[in-house]
C-alpha cells in the first residue's frame, strides 16, 4: 500500500506572511495620509488644564506662569500658551 505525502505550509510561513501583511497595511496608511487624519482627531480634543488635572486624580488645576509649581502636568492643553511660558499646575 502506498502512502500519499501531503504538502502543507509550515506555521513559520503563515506567521511571516501575516507579519508581512501587517507591515504592508501600515505602510499603506503612512503613504496615503491616513495617520494624519488620526493625529488631527487626537489633537482636536481640546483638553483643558483643569480637566487634565481632574483626570490625573488631582483636585484642581490652574494655569501658571513660571516654575513655582510642585505638581506640573506635561502636555498640550487648549488653555495653556506655551509661548508665554505658561504651565499647567495641579493642586492636591
Amino acid at each position: 500500500m502506498k502512502r500519499k505525502r501531503a504538502q502543507s505550509i509550515s506555521i513559520n510561513t503563515i506567521i511571516i506572511a501575516a507579519m508581512g501583511l501587517v507591515v504592508l497595511v501600515v505602510l499603506f496608511a503612512v503613504f496615503t495620509g491616513r495617520f494624519k487624519l488620526f493625529n488631527e482627531g487626537i489633537s482636536s480634543t481640546g483638553l483643558t488644564c483643569k480637566e487634565s488635572c481632574k483626570l490625573s486624580k488631582y483636585s484642581d488645576g490652574t494655569v501658571n506662569t513660571g516654575d513655582n509649581c510642585a505638581n506640573k502636568l506635561g502636555g498640550t492643553f487648549s488653555d495653556v500658551n506655551q509661548q508665554k511660558s505658561q504651565i499647567c499646575c495641579c493642586t492636591t
